[in-house]
């Protein structure tokens, strides 16, 4: 619908209140698929765009919605992990509006760093002042600082609070001299959680400002309506209206009196559907169709409205007589978007078009109204589009319903080989590189990998194959971003799953079941991954008191819903089977953790090690099982075998060094890692010059992990201070101690990253102060808002020191010679 009809009254009074008020204003647009919404906010941003001293910004919840789990979780009851994920949310959702740099948000892009640091250190532990976890100190294992849960929360709502009232001063000065609109789309994705909640009571904090927001009815309630807040309910069309959008649809050509009447009693006056009827009237020709004819074509097509729509855009395309179109509107509608080479590998999977000239489909498809362009991530224009939804439901489900073999599920195949083509080229070589591993932080390979997913489950009635492949994805996220710091690719992961499974348990049996029937194994599944995500704590520090137990059952749960231990696997292709064992081994690494972190002692935290060592090796996976032995040489520090410990520091010293030899690829996190480990023994041992050596080695590869394979965030920061922090307890408890502490220090420097001409400094009178320790011996790392930027005075002070840089195969070669030497 290009035509604006029937909602110039709401027009107007969004408009007035906007002129008008001095507080904040919320609009609640609620309406069905197909009734307009997005357009009247589209309306609704081109006139106040037009207004003098008015600002307008608008935002799809697509992008910044929470994704699956967080269903009715808000208010005094929240979560923590939705009070987490609301706060890293809309911490960098308000960011959005600071931006381009308007001078008023100074202050709040400052309070917003500073409260972001203080929810790492409630989250994460405050680096600075307590041990890392499990550690020997002089065989004495170093105290956790823990946090109750309710505390958290309680620190994480006044994080909020205060980032909140940062913006709201800014906000209250940016719009001392202008009005904003904001605009609001897909709300229902955050209405019934804390997202939602906390958008609304900001919103009617705002000065000068209507806020619109836009969604589809819901049982769920946004608050009371006052003068404030008020609801929008865009109803469909009536007769009049109708008239009034054909006659000015078909000006100057005149349609026969009685058809309007026609097309309100099909339609009920839907938008959506009064806009298809129009096209209709298009193709057959308006000067000549009259009525009882329009009757008779209406008359044919079904009375469900899921499935009428899909007959009525297929009658269109008929009348227009170019069977391309009507294979490129059923092909597309088996996606969430596409481009003109996916639509061309679609209408070839059918084996009638050869997908030339796709470019032309598009074209004529967005002429009959029936397409809209999808914005890039960016949020800039792109060869990116989408049948209205509406449209995309209907047509689905009609070809599902009725073309299921023969049409549904080749076109997802091809959707799937497609998506799969795309990601080959980013994962080659999968498992052996570190840096094929930074594809999880890029925006277009989760976008594919999310679609593969989803179009690939779509084509096995082997559920436990699709389950496994899945939770692969996401333990993969887990296991290389998540378990430290929030990872939105993970939630968006669960929304992903949720959305499939809602298609496929269309596809199912219709007849009637018990309500006491258990939820589905993909339920199942869902509730198990979500309460991992919940509850697995976030940061290097994994206390004991975390519910390991809840988590091991949940994992042993997944385990069998994926089918990893039964004969499920033995039906599958070779792909598949190395995809299910890959799963089954990062399970058993989850495993291994809940069996370490509750109690090292535990002799099945062994078994568990050593399964997933051997179940990696048969995967040829290098990268793993060199981590896996760093690791298990972890254990056994926390165990007190300090025997044990080297032994398995040299294995992963020599994993290490032939991978790195092979890849020309160095894993500075991994290797930092394992010189600290090898540190803390000769530490606990009293062989103070190689302890020295050895930690000046891991702080080395802290700093190279911060500018390789590209430029600091906030993982890369993060443990860096970890690192420098574990050095400077070691200079603090020699505080007393001059001679062997000035030794020490110049034995850590010389491995230190530093300008070898400059002097060492004086450590003497630092004592504890762990933070002045770090900043006098060490290079300083990156500050917040040098996150992500390659050009930067932290980069290019890494790029100076990295110029001299030694020679990473050395200190392999002295942690494998080291490591195999015992007093």
């Amino acid at each position: 619908m290009t035509l604006f009809v029937g909602r110039t009254a709401e027009l107007r009074k969004s408009l007035d209140l906007l002129a008008t008020s001095r507080d904040g204003v919320v609009q609640d647009v609620v309406g069905v698929h197909g009734i307009g919404k997005s357009f009247f906010l589209n309306m609704l941003a081109e006139e106040a765009a037009q207004l003098d001293r008015t600002q307008v910004f608008s935002v799809d919840m697509k992008r910044h919605g929470l994704g699956e789990g967080f269903h009715n979780d808000f208010g005094a009851r929240a979560s923590t992990a939705v009070l987490v994920e609301t706060f890293n949310r809309s911490r960098e959702l308000m960011k959005l509006f600071a931006d381009p740099p308007y001078h008023e948000f100074d202050a709040f892009r400052e309070a917003a760093q500073f409260q972001s640091r203080r929810a790492d250190r409630v989250l994460y532990g405050n680096a600075l002042n307590i041990g890392r976890r499990g550690r020997v100190e002089k065989a004495e294992i170093t105290n956790v600082v823990e946090v109750g849960d309710e505390e958290v929360r309680r620190q994480i709502r006044e994080a909020q609070n205060e980032i909140d009232d940062a913006f709201l001063r800014a906000w209250t000065e940016f719009t001392l001299n202008r009005r904003v609109l904001i605009t609001v789309d897909t709300f229902e994705l955050i209405a019934d959680d804390e997202m939602g909640q906390w958008m609304t009571r900001l919103a009617l904090r705002l000065p000068r400002t209507l806020i619109s927001i836009a969604r589809t009815p819901s049982d769920h309630t946004l608050g009371t309506y006052s003068a404030q807040f008020q609801q929008v309910p865009l109803d469909n069309f009536t007769p009049a209206e109708v008239s009034d959008y054909l006659a000015r649809r078909f000006h100057p050509e005149a349609l026969i009196p009685g058809i309007a009447d026609v097309a309100h009693a099909f339609t009920d006056g839907h938008p959506g559907g009064v806009t298809l009827v129009a096209d209709l009237i298009a193709e057959k020709g308006p000067s000549t169709l009259d009525p009882p004819a329009l009757r008779r074509l209406l008359d044919r097509l079904p009375s469900d409205p899921e499935q009428r729509w899909a007959e009525l855009v297929n009658m269109i395309l008929e009348a227009v007589r170019e069977p391309r179109l009507r294979q490129g509107v059923e092909a597309a509608s088996i996606t969430s978007t596409f481009d003109g080479k996916l639509l061309a590998d679609l209408m070839r999977a059918d084996g009638v078009d050869d997908g030339r000239n796709t470019g032309d489909i598009i074209g004529k498809l967005r002429g009959l109204r029936l397409l809209q362009q999808v914005p890039a991530l960016s949020g800039e224009p792109s060869d990116r589009f989408r049948l209205h939804e509406f449209i995309r439901r209907s047509v689905s489900l009609r070809l599902r319903t009725h073309h299921r073999h023969e049409r549904w599920l080749p076109l997802h195949r091809a959707a799937a080989e497609h998506y799969y083509t795309i990601l080959r080229g980013w994962e080659d070589e999968n498992y052996d590189s570190y840096g094929s591993w930074y594809r999880f932080e890029d925006p277009a390979w989760q976008e594919q990998k999310r679609e593969w997913l989803f179009h690939s489950g779509m084509l096995s009635s082997r559920r436990a194959v699709t389950r496994a492949r899945f939770t692969l994805v996401f333990l993969e996220s887990v296991w290389w971003w998540a378990s430290y710091l929030p990872f939105p690719l993970t939630r968006r992961l669960l929304e992903d799953w949720g959305r499939a499974s809602e298609v496929w348990s269309g596809t199912r049996s219709t007849a009637p079941v018990s309500l006491e029937r258990r939820k589905s194994d993909d339920q199942q599944l869902t509730d198990a991954l979500t309460f991992l995500l919940d509850n697995y704590p976030v940061s290097y520090l994994k206390p004991a008191s975390a519910p390991w137990d809840a988590l091991r059952s949940k994992l042993l749960l997944i385990r069998r819903l994926c089918g990893l231990r039964g004969t499920t696997r033995q039906d599958t292709t070779p792909e598949e089977a190395e995809d299910m064992a890959r799963t089954d081994a990062l399970i058993t690494v989850f495993l291994a953790h809940t069996r370490r972190f509750k109690d090292p002692s535990d002799p099945r935290a062994e078994s568990y090690y050593e399964e997933a060592i051997n179940r990696f090796e048969q995967l040829d996976d290098e990268w793993n099982t060199a981590w896996m032995y760093y690791e298990h040489a972890d254990l056994a520090l926390e165990r007190h075998d300090l025997d044990q410990t080297m032994s398995r520091i040299a294995e992963c010293g020599r994993r290490a060094r032939a991978l790195a030899e092979r890849t020309e690829e160095w894993d500075h996190e991994l290797l930092a890692n394992a010189h600290r480990t090898q540190a803390d023994v000769f530490w606990a041992r009293e062989d103070l010059p190689r302890a020295a050596a050895a930690y000046g080695r891991a702080i080395a590869h802290a700093y190279w992990f911060q500018g390789e394979p590209h430029a600091p965030d906030e993982y890369t920061q993060q443990f860096y201070v970890e690192i420098t922090t574990r050095a400077a307890e070691r200079v603090a408890d020699l505080a007393d101690r001059p001679p062997l502490l000035r030794r020490f220090v110049d034995l850590l420097l010389e491995e230190v990253p530093r300008d070898k001409q400059s002097e060492v400094p004086d450590v003497t009178g630092l004592r504890t102060d762990l933070a002045r320790v770090r900043s006098r011996l060490f290079p300083a790392g990156p500050t917040a808002d040098e996150m992500r930027l390659e050009e930067s005075p932290f980069m290019d002070d890494w790029n100076v020191l990295f110029e001299d840089a030694a020679d990473p195969a050395a200190g392999l070669d002295v942690l494998v010679a080291n490591s195999e030497v015992s007093p």
